[in-house]
């Protein structure tokens, strides 16, 4: 359905890496759902086939530059890149060349990278304390040694040249970027990097690139990560109330199972290969950002002066997120998080607790027998980053909620019983609430309470911090298992066991295909609330 000509410019507005393309044709609104057309009766198969190397070079102009950003991003979204082609076009994806390098320009420029890296590379000890290095590097091997061991490229001894060009680009950035330094996870992030760049410089330039986005999951006041918990809350809520509801009484509304899949963007859920393929299609979902001069290869320094890793002296104790499992076996529930202990120092010099969590606070998640919730102190709950407003005016009739799993016709909760309730769940919003009676408020028994308004959701540029179609990842995945979950009524800790199981294991076409889906519902719709979006992502 074409909607109005304002929501239209809305979109357009919204969405930046579409927004040249509808400007230069004069498309509308329903055009964007063609562009991004993904029909719900569709086989797994991609929309089109692999970007080819000759067909990447039509996205050039003679000289070699990129003239169309935009357009190549689309491109891939619907299909894909030869694996062949990744090492080529993922540099353009991460962002890592400035605007308008030709051919000739971008392999000196990335030959001046790479030299730049081994120069910073040569310089750990100018740049870190004995003791903190020592720190760095061990920590850094214990998880280089446990990442994606079963992939041919990081088989072989302990001390193979993949493992080491892993280790030295993960230490390299914790000496250059002391505000971020290393954090277990990271490893992640970097192996399907350097398995396509196959040069460790290179893939150095662009670890540097994808961590300009994605270094906030890492920072200890845990904004990022609660916003992204808010946003991936919001939007099941949105989706499928039924579920929603079902989780909230199970418990597990709080999504905290959820937690590797927002902090590594989802790339430990797939096989190495298919992740790959996920990953450049996220990837290419967000707008070009191209540095202006160049990818910076060394970030501020610390905050805290002579800040170290060991709590010497006096200085702050950091200890980072925690994702391997404690036993050994990739995806046990361990993996989840120790997440983060900071100690400041403040005037006075006495130590102020932040936040605090460990493998006992997830034994606690696993029993029964201790508040599942306190392994988020001191983080701001996800509720309290969406606005009042929000969840009291409403954007859409509540007859046509957007992305209602019952509106598709493969969607899992198009079979399972009508729910007994017309509205969404509320249990998460405050006493008072003018959705929600006071406890004890009198209410007409022969008169049932009308139904809340739907929710809106932030817009695009704002919603997942601006990676939305991860968030849609994310959905898909739980609708995807939503029926098993519900038919066999699991519990918080089983929910948490059974998607451990699924680690590397989920199947991307149907959950590429239901992502697009919902993406596109979401983009052509008016249930966009900025105001919301705005204040939960606020700056800390």
């Amino acid at each position: 359905m074409l909607l109005a000509e304002k929501r239209s410019s809305l979109t357009t507005a919204a969405l930046p890496f579409t927004q040249s393309i509808l400007s230069q044709v004069g498309r509308t609104l329903s055009k964007v759902q063609q562009v991004l057309s993904w029909s719900y009766g569709e086989d797994v198969k991609p929309f089109k086939p692999p970007l080819s190397d000759a067909e990447f070079h039509t996205y050039l102009n003679h000289e070699g530059q990129l003239s169309r950003p935009e357009e190549l991003r689309l491109r891939i979204y619907h299909g894909g890149v030869e694996p062949s082609l990744r090492k080529v076009v993922w540099r353009y994806l991460l962002n890592v060349y400035p605007d308008g390098l030709t051919g000739r320009e971008r392999m000196d420029y990335m030959k001046r990278k790479s030299r730049e890296y081994e120069q910073l590379k040569s310089e750990w000890a100018q740049r870190a304390s004995p003791e903190d290095l020592e720190f760095i590097r061990s920590t850094v091997l214990k998880d280089v040694l446990r990442t994606d061991r079963a992939h041919p490229y990081f088989a072989g001894p302990e001390d193979g040249p993949h493992l080491r060009a892993l280790h030295d680009l993960l230490t390299t950035y914790a000496v250059t970027h002391p505000q971020v330094s290393y954090c277990q996870g990271m490893s992640d992030l970097a192996s399907p990097i350097l398995a396509v760049m196959d040069h460790e410089g290179h893939a150095f330039v662009c670890f540097c690139g994808i961590m300009k986005r994605l270094a906030a999951n890492f920072h200890p006041d845990g904004r990022a990560m609660a916003t992204k918990f808010a946003h991936l809350k919001l939007l099941l809520r949105h989706a499928d109330p039924d579920f929603y509801q079902y989780l909230q009484e199970a418990g597990a509304d709080d999504l905290f199972f959820c937690y590797r899949w927002l902090l590594l963007e989802l790339k430990r859920e797939f096989a190495f290969d298919d992740a790959l393929r996920m990953l450049e299609v996220t990837w290419s979902s967000l707008p070009p950002d191209p540095p202006e001069h160049e990818v910076e290869l060394v970030g501020p320094p610390s905050l805290v002066a002579d800040t170290g890793f060991g709590g010497h002296r006096g200085r702050p104790v950091r200890q980072r997120h925690m994702l391997r499992p404690a036993g050994g076996g990739d995806g046990a529930f361990e993996d989840a998080v120790d997440h983060l202990a900071t100690t400041s120092q403040g005037p006075g010099g006495g130590g102020r607790l932040l936040r605090q969590a460990s493998l006992d606070d997830l034994q606690q998640l696993r029993d029964n027998t201790g508040p599942r919730r306190d392994l988020l102190v001191q983080l701001p709950h996800p509720a309290a980053l969406i606005s009042s407003k929000s969840l009291s005016e409403p954007l859409l009739n509540s007859s046509d909620p957007l992305l209602s799993s019952s509106s598709h016709p493969d969607s899992p909760s198009s079979s399972s019983p009508p729910s007994t309730q017309d509205a969404s769940p509320t249990g998460d919003m405050a006493a008072g609430s003018p959705l929600m009676p006071e406890v004890g408020s009198p209410q007409d028994p022969g008169k049932s309470l009308p139904p809340p308004p739907p929710l809106g959701l932030p817009p695009p540029q704002e919603f997942g911090r601006g990676n939305p179609f991860m968030l849609f990842l994310c959905l898909a995945i739980l609708l995807e298992h939503r029926d098993h979950i519900m038919r066999n009524g699991l519990d918080y800790n089983e929910l948490a066991m059974h998607f451990d199981r699924l680690v590397r294991k989920h199947h991307l076409g149907r959950v590429l295909r239901r992502a697009k889906a919902l993406f596109a519902d979401y983009l052509q719709s008016e249930v966009w609330d900025s105001e919301e979006g705005a204040e939960a992502t606020a700056p800390s």
